[in-house]
């Protein structure tokens, strides 16, 4: 029987870049694997959660990853923590009166290393995430807390483009303008830049796609808290690898982790040729382009047509630049 569990961490006060405090930071995270297999640290994307595997009756959202074949949960053991400023177990607004009014990619970073040492690890064998997830790999790496043997960033780039920032924005401008309902017009206004116009046309009718458009936006302000959405915006915003550094490069060229970057056709948001550009950076480098015609989802969806680059990548023991 694999090793399971769910559970949540108390950390003590921190401190985020803004001098604000945490007083007691509590970190939600899932467990699954063999203790001594590789160890797989996973970082979730924006909305999501901590329960990268789930269960058979609530699948993770790359459970099918795992089961799947591509990273076998008997080669490997997964750690996925929630973010702080989520509305899913860790520290967040809705956990905390208190909680800070300003929150960083920088500082769920580190939270998150906070996390890693505290369940005794020292070293990663796999760093993986997608959009959100992959600018955690970025600031993990270049922090260089724990030795990281594989990097795989998918979806991500060096830093939030003025693109997403832009829909950031309106979606900020809908929440306070109408609430609850301005939260389900922010998740429909995502979801156009998830997901690309090819995507739409071969799925819906014009009418079908309102009826869409209204069933995930009405769906999302049931199951997210307003005010961590508009936390994790903040934090989505905050992300520049080179924000008050002039040593990025040099750091990244330093490190013999093996880096693979994913891009994927008609992403709006991280587009493909900006997701590879990550690799003049590091010393061993691979990328991939994902030709489906999902957008930015892409990582979290049609699994066959790139987790076989993934699996490639973990089994390449012998690698050049």
């Amino acid at each position: 029987m694999v090793n399971y569990r769910v559970d949540t961490l108390a950390l003590g006060a921190f401190t985020t870049e803004s001098g604000e405090t945490i007083e007691n930071l509590k970190l939600r995270y899932e467990y699954v694997g063999y203790p001594g297999q590789p160890l797989v640290v996973v970082c979730h994307a924006l909305t999501g959660n901590h329960l990268t595997y789930g269960t058979v009756d609530h699948p993770g959202w790359w459970r099918e990853i795992i089961d799947g074949g591509y990273m076998p949960v008997h080669d490997y053991q997964f750690l996925t923590f929630n973010v702080i400023g989520s509305p899913f177990g860790s520290s967040s607004r809705l956990t905390d009166p208190n909680f800070p009014q300003k929150l960083t990619m920088r500082d769920i970073v580190r939270a998150l290393e906070k996390g890693i040492e505290a369940l005794g690890h020292q070293k990663i064998d796999i760093l993986i995430g997608g959009s959100l997830g992959g600018m955690q790999v970025m600031e993990l790496l270049y922090n260089q807390k724990f030795e990281v043997k594989k990097a795989v960033i998918l979806a991500a780039t060096e830093k939030t483009s003025s693109y997403s920032r832009a829909f950031n924005e309106i979606a900020r401008q809908a929440i306070h303008l109408a609430g609850e309902e301005g939260l389900s017009i922010a998740r429909q206004l995502g979801f156009l830049t998830y997901r690309s116009s090819k995507s739409y046309d071969a799925r819906f009718t014009p009418d079908e796609v309102v009826l869409y458009q209204k069933h995930q936006g009405d769906k999302f302000k049931e199951q997210f808290d307003l005010q961590c959405y508009l936390t994790l915006l903040d934090v989505l915003d905050s992300h520049d690898i080179h924000h008050g550094r002039d040593d990025v490069a040099n750091v990244f060229q330093s490190l013999d982790t093996k880096i693979l970057t994913l891009g994927f056709t008609d992403d709006l948001l991280y587009p493909d040729d900006q997701v590879a550009a990550l690799g003049c950076y590091f010393k061993y480098h691979r990328h991939f382009f994902v030709p489906d015609n999902v957008g930015h989802d892409g990582f979290l969806l049609n699994f066959n047509d790139w987790a076989p680059y993934l699996y490639h990548f973990l089994k390449v023991s012998r690698f050049r630049r």
